[in-house]
């Protein structure tokens, strides 16, 4: 899987106050963020089905970010 954009990643860990990054750091947090990030949308997938929707809400990814 591709992940996120490589600039983005650095500039969230730049954003967070480094002013060096590694290109092994950026890539930890790219594969560490996209694994999160499918399983919250894999949930809020199975909620949006149990409501008997096809398509998922703001709300859907908002209460599988939650659990």
């Amino acid at each position: 899987m591709t992940g996120f954009a490589r600039a983005r990643v650095e500039k969230v860990i730049r954003t967070a106050g480094a002013y060096r990054v590694s290109a092994g750091a950026i890539d930890r947090l790219n594969e560490t963020l996209t694994d999160y990030a499918t399983n919250i949308a894999k949930y809020a997938v199975d909620i949006a089905r149990h409501s008997g929707r096809k398509t998922v809400k703001e709300s859907d990814i908002k209460l599988a970010a939650t659990k």
